[in-house]
């Protein structure tokens, strides 16, 4: 065990009200937030009710984005602090407003700005003035616990001594209807574990926490540990004894340093469907028998509010040790002989030292937290500042085994384009992925799962037969295009009145990395990030904070599909006129050098503030990289197209800002333009590093020496990134 951190300040909006003493008093008075949608049309007679904010949000900016801005200006009015980092759950992002949009036929890409899940943290960073890291993390409804737990690692790792952390999300078709299409909505409304329960109630809502590494005058309580896990077993349904929500809480509560017979209170992911709740009660039953604490599903009166779930519960988890007490169980009334198992009816006032808050999703991912009591509590303030201190190198990742897919082909068709200086942009055949795989595995599938899939088996090969990657971290732009665009489709030409489920599954981010866990038998960590042209840099930093915790073999990869009809409006550095391209890399990474193997090393994640002069900007970096010059022999920059002057700038200023002629290779220009040419460029990188040789960015066909050096791969985008390759 480590030591936690403290949760200096809360924000939450949720079905229950807005604001932490709303919600203790909806909590304390057994009250529901359901509702019927009032702020958008269902054309659909007698939608079943939803956890629906109440009352008027005024925004230009999309909803989701507005509870977030709303969650955060209750944290604002707290504490003056800036945060160090963001790191946000998120499934909806813009979906509300992309739909009116697609709906509309709207083709504009200004239109659909803030479309990506990325730009909700992005935009929270900007309000709060935060310029380091901004991670969104996409695990489905286990997103919120997920970023906590990953906020947490980078307090105890020292990347962060303050760090914004939570979820939001907004109602919208795609999950109205979508949830509908798997008959997993209760007409009812949600009645976790109880013997008629026949479905969940969507909702929406944010919930924000600020972690901090040094105790606050007056603490609200502190986020003692966290657990990560995947089943490994369906794209949508639980293991079915639970194994997976099992290994997360116990590992939550190994992580936090407490037994069950510790643990006062469960706050349950309980979100009212047969196989959940039946998962959930068995992985209880088997954790804590013979005596169980007293637990409960608030997702009755909340809703499920899908990525904000596990930042809601967490807050209402918080309030339940500060205020002593445990939520009800709302729509609870008969218990279900088959569970072994009945949660608390009604809310009772009791002293709670310590609680175990539980979130399951889609693609098996598992996240649970323990959120403790801390002495001399109160709901209190953030006056002291936290004293500032030197911020530790990440540590180095050995590589030991990587693989792409591009326009050229697999790995070795990709290098063989790479070294001649020739392009490797366009869009990789259907019929190359699929020939990797069976065909039993991608029948449901589409592009962006195939692909990704593809590059797992491919890495897979060129990775020591002994070697099984226990944690798969990657990062995607768009996700999946094909399925959200068939969704959406089909939905809007049957007037919504039908929809198909397998898309609407096979359309969250996370769904693609979830294959490659079932593929791998991969049941540790399975963390899908998000964020533009930065994803894979998310992604390969998520790693190098989690596998320190861990200590165990991660494959991260990085990839994103190409659509004809989303792409362009989605990503500005896409143009309808230019070469479609996708593809992407994967790499199977151990903690730590290993002798011999090449090592990967984050080193910078800030904000790219254009408002800078180029010097100011890489100052940062200089300082960051004082031994630039007998550490590197080239550098490998991606310049996203939308972004060419600001990031041709900062090439151009590389030179006089580290006193070096190094030759400087712009990747793009052979990847061609989508997000997550990052993660094709480290594949590339690893191999000229091995091979002691990049090509000449000045003499096509020609290649430089790098002299034994590595090379530094630049992100030059929305956020400057910097990740160094070294020879092993």
């Amino acid at each position: 065990m480590t030591s936690g951190a403290y949760i200096a300040a809360m924000g939450i909006i949720s079905a229950l009200g807005t604001g932490t003493d709303s919600t203790y008093q909806a909590l304390k008075g057994g009250k529901s937030g359901l509702a019927s949608v009032d702020f958008f049309q269902l054309n659909r007679p007698n939608f079943p009710k939803v956890g629906m904010v109440p009352g008027t949000i005024k925004n230009t900016l999309p909803r989701t984005h507005a509870l977030a801005r709303i969650a955060a200006g209750q944290i604002m009015a707290q504490c003056s602090r800036v945060p160090d980092a963001v790191v946000l759950g998120a499934t909806t992002g813009g979906m509300l407003t992309c739909e009116s949009l697609l709906k509309a036929k709207e083709t504009d890409p200004k239109r659909f700005r803030y479309h990506g899940l990325g730009t909700v943290a992005e935009d929270l960073a900007d309000l709060m003035g935060c310029t380091g890291p901004a991670i969104t993390v996409s695990t489905a409804c286990s997103s919120g616990n997920a970023a906590l737990t990953i906020a947490l690692e980078m307090i105890r790792s020292g990347q962060a001594e303050t760090v914004l952390a939570g979820g939001a999300d907004a109602l919208c078709r795609m999950t109205c209807f979508g949830f509908q299409s798997l008959q997993v909505v209760d007409p009812a409304g949600a009645r976790p574990f109880d013997q008629k329960r026949s479905g969940m109630s969507v909702a929406e809502g944010a919930g924000l926490l600020l972690l901090v590494s040094q105790r606050p005058e007056n603490p609200v309580a502190e986020l003692s540990g966290g657990g990560l896990s995947c089943d490994a077993y369906h794209a949508s349904s639980p293991h079915p004894e639970g194994n997976g929500a099992f290994d997360a809480m116990a590992k939550a509560m190994d992580d936090a340093g407490v037994t069950p017979e510790q643990i006062d209170y469960i706050s349950l992911h309980g979100t009212g469907t047969q196989a959940n709740d039946r998962a959930e009660a068995m992985a209880v039953n088997r954790l804590f028998n013979p005596d169980k604490p007293a637990a409960s599903s608030v997702k009755g009166a909340t809703g499920h509010s899908m990525a904000a779930a596990g930042a809601i519960e967490a807050i209402i988890s918080a309030i339940a040790v500060s205020k002593g007490i445990i939520p009800g169980n709302t729509g609870f009334s008969t218990p279900d002989p088959e569970l072994n198992f009945i949660p608390v009816h009604r809310p009772i006032q009791q002293p709670v030292h310590r609680v175990l808050s539980n979130t399951f999703g889609f693609g098996g991912n598992n996240a649970a937290i323990v959120i403790s009591k801390t002495e001399n509590q109160t709901s209190g303030t953030c006056a002291r500042e936290a004293k500032r201190v030197q911020k530790p190198q990440m540590g180095p990742m050995s590589v030991l085994g990587y693989a792409c897919v591009t326009g050229a082909g697999t790995t070795a068709e990709s290098l063989g384009a790479f070294y001649k200086g020739q392009s490797l942009a366009g869009m990789i055949a259907d019929k190359t992925l699929t020939d990797l795989l069976t065909l039993k595995k991608v029948r449901r599938m589409k592009r962006f799962s195939r692909l990704m899939l593809a590059l797992a088996v491919l890495a897979g090969k060129e990775t020591p037969p002994d070697i099984s990657p226990a944690s798969i971290i990657g990062g995607t732009g768009w996700g999946s295009l094909s399925e959200t665009w068939d969704f959406l489709s089909r939905l809007f030409a049957g007037n919504e009145k039908s929809s198909s489920p397998i898309d609407f599954v096979g359309s969250v981010h996370n769904a693609a990395l979830g294959h490659v866990a079932m593929e791998l038998g991969a049941k540790g960590a399975n963390i899908t990030t998000t964020g533009g042209d930065a994803s894979f840099e998310q992604a390969l930093w998520t790693a190098g904070i989690l596998g320190k915790k861990d200590h165990t073999h991660m494959m991260v990869m990085g990839g994103d599909e190409h659509h004809p009809d989303l792409s362009f409006r989605f990503d500005m550095s896409v143009v309808p006129e230019g070469t479609a391209a996708d593809g992407g890399g994967a790499l199977v990474l151990a903690p730590g050098a290993v002798p011999g193997n090449p090592t990967l090393t984050p080193r910078l994640f800030m904000k790219n503030d254009d408002r800078l002069e180029p010097k100011e900007t890489l100052a940062d970096l200089t300082r960051e990289l004082p031994d630039f010059n007998d550490r590197y022999g080239a550098v490998m920059a991606g310049i996203p197209k939308a972004l060419n002057a600001r990031g041709k700038a900062l090439a151009d200023a590389l030179p006089n800002a580290f006193s070096s002629s190094i030759p400087i290779l712009d990747y793009r220009r052979l990847t061609g333009q989508f997000a997550t040419a990052p993660a094709v460029a480290a594949v590339l990188a690893v191999d000229a590093v091995k091979n002691n040789r990049l090509p000449d960015p000045n003499f096509p066909g020609q290649c430089v020496d790098l002299q034994g050096r590595g090379i530094l791969l630049l992100g030059l985008g929305r956020h400057l990134t910097a990740v160094e390759v070294m020879p092993g």
